[in-house]
């Protein structure tokens, strides 16, 4: 709860921040450079909570930039140590509105792996219940396509919607060794609003700082 109150209040922040920005940029002479460098935290869904970078590069007038995500968290879930990361990289397409900043479309590549380790798993054979050290993978690959909206210049707001296009799998795989004898369970992935066997709805926040 602190965490999620910290984060309002940071995006509180950051919304007053590039509000004021935008007042004094419009009593200013435009053509004023942009801030190519970008660092900020992404919060939503499928990254839960990270960091971003981007560099707007010259091509086509200062509209085109790459950008880099990653997130991860470890923790104990359903007595396993659990950890997931996510990674993304691809390139920002400004359409409309300043240079470097406004509406945007978005591709990139995204990578999610989720790793589950487990002590004294049981596994439930023909032969009885048997206990044994194991482990759990995840993996999902996509191809994202999503429309975003940047706003401010030093310190900006951004949100982002799209879909992530890849096979994703319905199944979660645990697999042990108990006494010489290889064990596994596939466990169904539970049906989640907006993701399918070919992708996933994709949606964040996010504010951070130009320079």
């Amino acid at each position: 709860m602190k965490k999620i109150s910290l984060l309002l209040a940071m995006l509180l922040f950051c919304s007053i921040a590039f509000s004021q920005e935008e007042e004094n940029e419009e009593s200013k002479p435009k053509g004023k450079r942009i801030l190519p460098f970008r660092i900020g935290i992404k919060a939503g869904l499928p990254n839960g909570v990270g960091g971003n970078i981007e560099y707007v590069t010259p091509l086509l007038n200062d509209r085109i930039a790459v950008f880099g995500d990653y997130s991860g968290f470890s923790a104990e879930i359903d007595d396993a140590d659990t950890k997931l990361q996510y990674y993304e990289f691809g390139t920002n397409i400004y359409l409309f509105g300043n240079k470097g900043r406004g509406v945007y479309g978005s591709l990139s590549y995204g990578k999610l792996n989720l790793d589950a380790s487990y002590d004294d798993y049981e596994f439930d054979t023909n032969s009885g219940i048997v206990t044994a050290d194991a482990k759990g993978e995840y993996e999902v690959g996509t191809f994202n396509v999503k429309a975003g909206l940047k706003m401010g210049r030093r310190f900006y707001f951004r949100t982002e919607l799209g879909y992530g296009f890849g096979s994703v799998p319905q199944e979660f795989v645990i697999t042990g060794n108990a006494n010489g004898i290889i064990q596994s369970e596939i466990i169904e992935i539970p049906e989640i609003p907006g993701m399918s066997e070919s992708g996933y709805v994709m949606f964040n926040i996010g504010f951070g700082i130009g320079f």
